[in-house]
C-alpha cells in the first residue's frame, strides 16, 4: 500500500511542480523560430473576420463595438459578424444601430437562445456563403448597409457552401467574447505570426482586471499558465485557444464541431494541431476582461468549464497518440492528469486513511506525513478565504476551490446531457481602463 501512496504523490508532483518546472526550464532556453519572420513582415496584414456571439450583453456591446472599431488596424482590413444569440434585452438592438453607422459591422440576430458553439459556426458560414471577395476587396465604401438576418427556427447548416474562403488569399478568422476588451495592437500581434504557413492558429494574452483596472490576485495562476503556454508553443503548439482572444486560418476550423460543446475554444485550437498545423501563444496579443461580480457566478463558470473539459476530452483523443509526439506529452502533463486531480488527491486521502488504519511500520509513518501535510494544506486555503484576496494565502484557496469545481463539473458531464447554450454570468460593466 505504500507503494500505491508513493506513485499518487509522483503524480501530483509531477503534473504540479516537475512537469511546470521543467518546461519553464526549457521554454527560457528555446526558440520562435516565427519571431524574425513576423518582424520582417511587419506591415503584413490580412483580411481578418472577427465573429464573436453576444447574449443579453446589454451593458457592454456597445463599448465592445467601440473598442474594436479603436484597433490599430486598417477599417477595410477587417469587418465585424456579431451573433446575437436570443436574449431578453437591447443587445441586438445596440448592435444593429451601431452596424447601420459602420459598413464593416454585419449583424445576424436570432430570437433564441442556441448557444455560443452553433452561433459561431452560423456566422463562420455566413461569411463564407456571401461574396466575400467582394466583401474584402471593397471596403467599408463598398458596402452601402450591414447585413441583418432575423430568425425564429431552429438553426441548421448547409453541407456545404458555394463561395470557398480560399478565393480570399490569407483571410483570417478571430474569434473573441462580447465582454472582452482588445488593447489597440492586439490584432496586429495575433495576425503577425500567420506569415509562416505552417502556423494555423494563434492564441493571444488573457489579463483579468478587477474593478479598479488592476490585475486580480488571481493572476498568479494566470502568470504560471502563461509562461507554460509560451513553453510549450516555442517547442511545439500551445494546448487550445483562450475564447477571449484568438485566430485561426478558415480552412482549419472544425465545422463538426457538436453545438453542445462547452469550451469550444479548446476543442477548435486543438484540431489545428491534430491536422498538423501549429497552434502559438502569442502573449503580446493582450486582451482584458473582468471577473464576474459575484462568487456564485465564478464558481458556476467554474464547474462548467470544468465539465466540458472532460467532455473535450472525447473530441480531442486523437491527440494523446504518442504519434502527436511531444504535443501528446504536454496534453497528457498538462491538461490530463490536472483535470483528474481532484480523482487522485481523493483517492491517495482514502489510500492513506485506509494505511493509517492497518498499516504497519513505515507505510504508518507515510500515510501521517500525508495526511498531515492535506490538513495543512486545507487549514491554508481557509485561512486564505478569512483574510480575503489581499492574502498570498487565497491561491491555497483558488487551487482548492478549482479542484472543487473539476470534480463537481465532472458528475455533471457523468449525468449527460451538457447543452451548448448559456447564461451569461453578472457584468461589471465595460472596462475603463482599456
Amino acid at each position: 500500500m505504500v507503494i500505491t501512496l508513493i506513485i499518487l504523490v509522483g503524480i501530483l508532483a509531477y503534473a504540479w511542480i516537475l512537469y511546470p518546472a521543467v518546461m519553464l526550464w526549457l521554454g527560457r532556453a528555446g526558440s520562435r523560430p516565427w519571431a524574425m519572420g513576423c518582424e520582417q513582415n511587419a506591415g503584413w496584414l490580412p483580411p481578418v473576420a472577427v465573429l464573436f456571439s453576444a447574449h443579453n450583453e446589454e451593458a457592454v456591446i456597445l463599448k465592445r463595438l467601440e473598442n474594436l472599431a479603436a484597433l490599430d488596424y486598417p477599417a477595410d482590413h477587417f469587418h465585424v459578424f456579431v451573433g446575437i444569440d436570443g436574449g431578453s434585452d437591447r443587445t441586438a438592438e445596440i448592435a444593429q444601430e451601431w452596424a447601420k453607422a459602420h459598413g464593416n459591422v454585419h449583424v445576424l440576430v436570432s430570437s433564441k437562445n442556441h448557444g455560443k458553439t452553433a452561433m459561431l459556426k452560423l456566422l463562420k458560414t455566413q461569411l463564407l456563403s456571401r461574396s466575400v471577395v467582394e466583401l474584402f476587396s471593397t471596403g467599408t465604401r463598398g458596402i452601402s448597409s450591414p447585413t441583418i438576418q432575423q430568425s425564429n427556427r431552429p438553426i441548421t447548416f448547409p453541407s456545404e457552401v458555394t463561395e470557398r474562403v480560399s478565393t480570399i488569399t490569407d483571410l483570417l478568422l478571430v474569434f473573441t467574447d462580447a465582454n472582452t476588451f482588445f488593447s489597440p495592437d492586439a490584432l496586429r500581434h495575433l495576425v503577425s505570426p500567420f506569415i509562416d504557413p505552417k502556423i494555423g492558429g494563434v492564441c493571444g494574452q488573457l489579463i483579468f482586471l478587477d474593478d479598479a483596472g488592476t490585475e486580480t490576485r488571481e493572476n498568479l495562476y494566470w502568470r504560471v499558465e502563461t509562461l507554460l503556454k509560451t513553453a510549450e508553443s516555442q517547442m511545439d503548439s500551445c494546448l487550445g485557444a483562450n475564447g477571449a482572444i484568438y485566430a485561426v486560418r478558415p480552412e482549419l476550423f472544425w465545422d463538426e464541431i457538436p453545438d453542445s460543446t462547452i469550451i469550444d475554444d479548446f476543442v477548435i485550437g486543438m484540431k489545428v494541431r491534430e491536422r498538423g498545423f501549429r497552434m502559438l501563444y502569442a502573449p503580446q496579443a493582450m486582451a482584458h476582461e473582468q471577473t464576474p461580480a459575484r462568487i456564485a457566478d465564478e464558481w458556476r463558470r467554474r464547474v462548467r468549464i470544468g465539465a466540458g473539459a472532460f467532455q473535450a476530452m472525447s473530441h480531442c483523443g486523437v491527440c494523446l497518440s504518442p504519434q502527436y509526439g511531444r504535443f501528446s506529452l504536454f496534453f497528457w502533463s498538462h491538461k490530463i492528469l490536472r483535470w483528474f486531480t481532484p480523482h487522485l488527491m481523493a483517492l491517495l486521502a482514502v489510500t492513506a486513511m485506509v494505511n493509517l488504519l492497518y498499516g504497519v511500520g513505515r507505510s504508518v509513518v507515510v500515510a501521517v506525513v500525508i495526511l498531515v501535510a492535506g490538513a495543512g494544506f486545507v487549514s491554508l486555503a481557509i485561512i486564505g478565504r478569512l483574510i480575503g484576496a489581499s492574502s498570498r494565502l487565497k491561491a491555497f484557496e483558488y487551487f482548492l476551490s478549482m479542484q472543487a469545481a473539476l470534480f463537481v463539473g465532472f458528475l455533471r458531464y457523468c449525468r449527460g446531457g451538457l447543452k451548448g447554450s448559456w447564461e451569461r454570468t453578472e457584468r461589471r460593466g465595460a472596462n475603463p481602463h482599456v
